[in-house]
């Protein structure tokens, strides 16, 4: 079964691209299974279009491809010996087409040529023609290298980027009960082990129970699925030099956030892992680089995971591999004995995402400018929102447990404790997410549980 959903944001700026009246190039990357190739099909749906699926085969093989594409446009199937037949007769056509190239990086193997092929003929004829070309990459460092370093031939040729990325928890949760009907929480626990990737979330309504455990059993330890899936993609990705990301994605999984702790984990020289870190950052966006939300610094910074899908595999399934092999049950249990301090750790990007849905709304007490983590030696606040100009800020703790009245009143006499500790003055509100809170209307502060999380969302969908 193939769905698709959402994506209204990228279709509609495909659509703005295509009205223009001159042919464009258009990108998409991302990680694998995100919906790159159901966008483009999305898209295309109604227009004339060819598509090739750039396989590591021959050029032969691949012009013979070409033919029958072309051939269903003309009603006359052409001979192509090399690609310049191909780029021929297709700038010599008049009436607009969508070409769409997937795995467009895998032209590096078949024919290293083919770039700068592509290259001449769209400088040639891109401005009298109005086709559209959208090329798909699955490999981001080699995509951005394609397009963006300057040494290459397709250097600033694109039209536009589009760096396509997992579903936030919002879509996910309406996905997932698009396919079956899954509990809030469940939903959540989901998205928390698998991302927002499409395909994992169709593989988990299809495979498993509406229950978190049973989707972790039954793609990770009955099926084994998803078991070498981050290795798979992760291993093509980054190459030779794999197992030196890999222990770096470890430390960062397990909690190790600064470049001297990752170095002692990994057992690796500082120098090498500033390298692998700056590129997991900038080149693969494996990895997010961050600062204090407020009077941060390069020295404060702290090294996170994107995705959920990787820091679940890298915390979970990389550090038990050998023993998902050996015994899966054992690894099962394993896993289940420090989860629910993980879902901690997750459940605070949804409570970011849950604010910024009430700041769209104007249901908080300002409308806020910035959002994020603080933090200044030892002492740490979830998520802080400010708004620099008139000094207001949400200061906010993020708990994965089910609070009575008193515990949440505790907790935010000792985040107000730690604020004495941010730089300025600010106009403070406080604010409680958890996963359920007891009485929360009549507590002093904003307080919200998963109850709010679903009815904002359910409104948002």
């Amino acid at each position: 079964m193939v769905i698709f959903f959402d994506r209204v944001r990228e279709l509609s700026r495909l659509e703005e691209i295509y009205s223009a009246p001159s042919s464009s190039l258009v990108v998409f990357y991302g990680r694998r299974r995100v919906g790159k190739t159901e966008l483009s099909k999305e898209f295309v749906k109604g227009r004339k279009s060819i598509y090739l699926f750039v396989e590591t085969k021959s050029e032969e093989l691949l012009l013979r491809d070409l033919e029958i594409g072309l051939g269903k446009i003309t009603g006359i199937r052409p001979r192509l010996d090399t690609f310049d037949d191909f780029f021929t007769i297709l700038f010599g056509m008049q009436e607009k087409l969508v070409i769409v190239l997937d795995e467009f990086q895998n032209f590096a193997k078949v024919n290293p040529e083919f770039f700068s092929k592509f290259q001449r003929y769209w400088d040639a004829h891109h401005r009298e023609s109005m086709h559209m070309f959208i090329v798909i990459g699955s490999f981001v460092g080699m995509m951005k290298r394609i397009f963006e370093e300057s040494k290459e031939p397709l250097f600033g040729r694109a039209t536009c980027l589009f760096n396509i990325k997992p579903f936030t928890f919002a879509d996910s949760y309406a996905f997932l009960n698009g396919l079956k009907p899954f509990r809030l929480e469940e939903a959540m626990k989901t998205y928390f082990m698998l991302g927002g990737v499409p395909k994992y979330l169709l593989l988990a309504a299809q495979f498993s129970e509406p229950e978190a455990l049973s989707v972790f059993n039954k793609l990770f330890v009955n099926t084994q699925i998803l078991l070498e899936e981050a290795k798979n993609i992760l291993v093509l990705e980054f190459g030779s030099e794999h197992k030196g990301y890999f222990s770096i994605l470890e430390a960062i999984a397990s909690g190790k956030a600064v470049p001297a702790h990752i170095a002692d984990y990994t057992a690796m020289p500082k120098g090498t892992v500033g390298k692998y870190l700056h590129e997991l950052v900038y080149q693969y966006e494996i990895v997010k680089k961050e600062e204090p939300v407020i009077f941060g610094g390069a020295r404060s910074s702290r090294y996170f995971l994107q995705d959920n899908f990787f820091n679940f595999w890298f915390r979970f399934i990389y550090k038990y591999y050998g023993t998902f092999e050996i015994d899966p049950y054992m690894a099962e249990e394993l896993v289940r004995k420090d989860l629910n301090t993980y879902f901690g750790y997750a459940f605070e990007d949804v409570a970011k995402e849950m604010l910024i849905t009430l700041n769209k709304r104007q249901k908080l007490p300002f409308r806020f400018t910035g959002i994020g983590k603080w933090w200044k030696k030892e002492t740490e606040i979830d998520l802080m929102a400010f708004d620099k100009a008139s000094r207001n800020a949400l200061f906010c703790e993020v708990k994965w447990k089910d609070l009575s009245g008193r515990e949440a009143l505790n907790i935010i006499e000792g985040l107000k404790e730690k604020t004495k500790k941010v730089n300025g003055t600010w106009k403070q509100d406080y604010c409680l997410i958890a996963r359920k809170i007891e009485g929360k209307e009549d507590l002093p502060f904003l307080a919200f549980d998963l109850e709010d999380i679903g009815r904002e969302f359910t409104l948002q969908g």
